[in-house]
């Protein structure tokens, strides 16, 4: 009995030597040999050398063909090599010998990360530039997606939905490849990399543009022009809104334009005007520096900003210049009246003639403009330097922006008829000393001057 438990004892031995025999051998091999069914991307690498399973792959990759399909029909064909798959892969085999147990009899699971950069991450670049090519190519012919967008029916706004396209998204397919030669497949769906339209008609953010348009569309949106008021139409104002970017967006150029119809039939500023003078009747009299315009930049800016507020609103209008009048007057009925052909001059307060005088104006070579101007300064003492002249005067009021003014003229003996033909000035309206003493203690800053 005893001699058989030695024999049975001797067997395990033996057995057990021979199991840490192979294993040794075994382990020995696979430190450098893959496991077996080891499998890379559909190609069996089990028993080869890191050298040997590079070589099987970039043959096998690289001569494979891929098909790119669109619902069936085959639109495109791209070789391995072409897409890069005929590279080293060493780096990446080295990484995945050494994760395996060689004492183990399972192979290595890759994770997903692993087997991407298995099949791609080698050469990304190469798979980017085939795909940006191809789908530049592809798209030469096909139709773009359409967002779902704001529309108006029937004066009303409503969605228009999305439409799909079969436009390809370069990226999309770059991915798409990579993930049909992860799978170890060679067929690529091309309909997975359409673009797809950003905006849809679902989207709450759209339906809540279409709320806030429908609101700011019936607005009451008024302009107060002096002693006038312009309602913007429902139409018009309709016709400056849209939903653009994620947001509620008024026309700048359909705002301008109307602001600059507005200029057109209110703005004074260089524009001739009908005058009832005191001895000639009505005289049309050219422009000069006197009048105002509408500040167009800054008036279609306020008007976009006030609209988006969606309140109903009644602005005045945003202006720059002289003679702007709430009660819609122009030139009013405070004045200086300075008439060429009479060489005389009239200062009106309220309407009411306030005084008079002979004046002398520029001679024939040098007249002084026609225009409506206004006192835009008022000096003491002041020294006037022309080219040939240099003149001291008492009182100097500039009316335009080229030098003529009014102010005394000590050295005419004489002002009225047709003095000014020979001994004129050189632009300026050349007054009595002592009329213009008077006259500076009554007229201001801005006191309009009607030149003709």
């Amino acid at each position: 009995m005893k001699k058989k438990g030695w024999i049975i004892t001797s067997v395990i031995a033996v057995a057990v030597v021979a199991v840490a025999a192979f294993f040794g051998v075994r382990s020995s091999h696979y430190r450098d040999h893959f496991l077996p069914k080891t499998e890379v991307m559909g190609v069996t690498i089990g028993g080869k050398t890191v050298k040997a399973a590079n070589q099987t792959l970039k043959a096998k990759l690289g001569n494979v063909t891929y098909q790119l399909t669109d619902h069936g029909k085959t639109v495109a064909t791209v070789s391995g090599q072409e897409l890069g798959l005929n590279r080293d892969y060493t780096t990446l085999l080295n990484k995945l010998i050494k994760k395996q147990n060689p004492w183990g009899f399972t192979t290595v699971v890759l994770a997903k990360g692993e087997q991407s950069a298995l099949a791609s991450s080698a050469d990304q670049t190469a798979i980017k530039a085939y795909a940006t090519s191809e789908a530049q190519s592809l798209n030469a012919n096909r139709t773009a997606p359409e967002d779902a967008k704001v529309t108006v029916e029937n004066g009303d706004y409503v969605i228009q939905k999305e439409k799909a396209g079969n436009q390809i998204d370069a990226t999309k397919l770059a991915n798409e490849i990579a993930s049909t030669i992860q799978a170890n497949q060679t067929e690529v769906q091309v309909a997975k990399s359409y673009v797809k339209p950003k905006v849809v008609s679902s989207d709450s953010e759209l339906k809540a543009a279409v709320t806030k348009l429908k609101a700011i569309s019936k607005i009451k949106a008024v302009i107060t022009i002096t002693n006038h008021k312009e309602t913007i139409p429902t139409a018009t104002l309709q016709s400056w809104l849209s939903y653009q970017d994620g947001a509620v967006a008024v026309s700048e150029s359909g705002v301008a334009k109307y602001v600059a119809s507005l200029a057109t039939k209110y703005n004074t500023y260089d524009k001739s005007r009908q005058f009832q003078s005191t001895k000639r009747g009505t005289v049309t009299v050219p422009a000069g520096i006197y009048g105002w315009s509408i500040r167009q930049s800054a008036e279609t800016k306020a008007l976009i900003e006030l609209i988006k507020k969606g309140a109903d609103f009644d602005q005045t209008v945003l202006y720059q210049g002289t003679g702007y009048h709430a009660d819609g007057t122009d030139i009013g009925n405070t004045y200086i009246e300075v008439d060429k052909v009479n060489q005389h001059e009239w200062f009106y307060k309220n309407g009411q003639l306030v005084m008079e005088s002979d004046v002398v104006t520029g001679k024939p070579s040098t007249p002084t403009p026609s225009g409506v101007f206004d006192i835009w300064s008022k000096q003491r003492n002041a020294t006037l330097v022309g080219e040939d002249y240099r003149t001291p005067v008492s009182y100097w009021m500039p009316i335009d922006n080229t030098g003529v003014g009014l102010h005394d003229a000590s050295w005419q003996p004489t002002f009225g008829g047709d003095w000014y033909l020979k001994h004129g000035s050189h632009g300026c309206v050349n007054q009595p000393p002592a009329f213009i003493a008077k006259l500076w203690n009554v007229v201001s800053v801005g006191t309009p001057v009607v030149v003709f």
